[in-house]
């Protein structure tokens, strides 16, 4: 197996950063969840801290991310909400 060397990592860094600077910006407002008062998350090393509750402008591919998480946040609560109510019994 043939590792990547810090400056190929730096590199593919770079592209995305210039990629997600080139992008549309859309203005979005992530919504305060279970009293976290920032999102956070990445894209190809580029690292995000979000406040959450305020409109912000972000790259398009930032912003369509945000929404698959906040989406895969609601399915995964919906799927458990039935375990958690019946004490982690399992429900049929």
């Amino acid at each position: 197996m043939q590792y990547m060397s810090e400056a190929e990592i730096d590199n593919i860094s770079s592209i995305t950063g210039k990629t997600l600077s080139s992008e549309p910006k859309v203005t979005i407002t992530i919504q305060q969840e279970d009293g976290e008062t920032y999102w956070e998350g990445g894209i190809n090393g580029h690292f995000f801290r979000i406040k959450t509750g305020e409109p912000v402008a972000v790259p398009k591919s930032l912003a369509t991310l945000i929404s698959q998480s906040a989406q895969v946040r609601y399915e995964s609560e919906v799927r458990v909400r039935s375990y958690r109510k019946s004490g982690g019994k399992k429900v049929s």
